[in-house]
């Protein structure tokens, strides 16, 4: 497997509900034709509170973006494709590509 995340901010002046909408209502479709994509998953950031031991949520990151290729080829074939034009193009309308950190990882199954 070949898993790349996304941690980002909204482009200044989006309000909170603005960005959601338009991560989970605009891009999510967008993003989700992506050949080769296994698995595309958001996870927005909430308020820290009770249960998040350490917690400790750098200033104004708003979600995390998760994809999952079956390999590295794939995911390179995937962001070679014609259909990551539109992906490109809307992510530059919402989000904060300046303060954008990109993540590789690696899977390691503990339980």
């Amino acid at each position: 497997m070949h898993t790349i995340a996304f941690l980002f901010k909204r482009k200044p002046g989006m309000t909170r509900e603005e960005f959601e909408h338009h991560y989970k209502v605009v891009h999510a479709p967008i993003a989700a034709k992506l050949p080769g994509l296994l698995e595309y998953r958001h996870y927005p950031v909430r308020e820290a509170n009770q249960g998040d031991v350490h917690a400790r949520i750098p200033p104004g990151f708003d979600a995390l973006s998760v994809y999952t290729f079956e390999s590295a080829e794939a995911a390179e074939a995937a962001w070679n494709s014609p259909e990551n034009g539109p992906v490109q193009t809307d992510t530059l309308k919402f989000i904060d590509v300046e303060t954008m950190v990109t993540l590789p990882l690696l899977l390691r199954k503990v339980v």
